[in-house]
């Protein structure tokens, strides 16, 4: 049986996601394995945890998200966007553990932050011009207050340097993302 347009489509969304995650697992796997010769870091495990709800939200949320892009390159590119800057954001989080050595996750943190925050902030835009543009949804959606409290608070992890910040920080996002998720989120699509 053939796929129709939006399986097909799908399927590349699909891949792209499916490597942030596997991204992410294994780093968290090599992470407990070397943890011996690596100094944890508060924000680099919750920023870990974060991308991979991201992840999931991201999959969870556009379920049925095929028909707005099915006849329309541009669309379909907007809305591959997301999956992209998710796995962007898999390989910044967690450094190569695969070099010898003593690793530091506060100093891979510090050095990949301006990419990481950078590309956190781009999130939300992306998804707002997204559901707006393509999918047709109105400015103004119960997702919205949410979306420009992270793209703010993503800008302050830009902007401030403060490791006592950033440890608020991530503990900030992951209750935004939590309060987002039960107030709006908990069905498909």
């Amino acid at each position: 049986m053939p796929l129709n347009p939006t399986e097909y489509l799908s399927v590349l969304v699909s891949i792209v996601v499916g490597l942030g995650i596997s991204h992410l697992l294994s780093g968290t796997g090599k992470l407990v394995v070397a943890r011996r010769r690596v100094s944890m870091y508060g924000p680099t495990l919750m920023a870990v945890l974060l991308v991979f709800l991201a992840h999931v939200q991201f999959w969870w949320g556009n379920l049925g998200y095929g028909e707005e892009v099915e006849g329309n390159f541009f669309a379909f590119l907007a809305f591959l966007v997301g999956p992209v800057l998710l796995f962007l954001l898999s390989v910044l989080v967690l450094p190569d553990f695969d070099q010898e050595g003593e690793l530091s996750l506060q100093a891979h943190y510090e050095e990949n932050r301006p990419w990481f925050f950078g590309i956190a902030l781009a999130l939300p835009l992306t998804s707002a011009l997204r559901n707006v543009l393509v999918q047709g949804s109105p400015v103004l959606t119960p997702e919205r207050p949410f979306e420009i409290v992270f793209g703010a608070l993503a800008l302050s992890g830009l902007l401030v340097r403060s490791p006592r910040w950033h440890t608020i920080l991530g503990a900030l996002l992951l209750a935004l993302f939590a309060s987002m998720m039960l107030l709006t989120g908990l069905q498909p699509g």
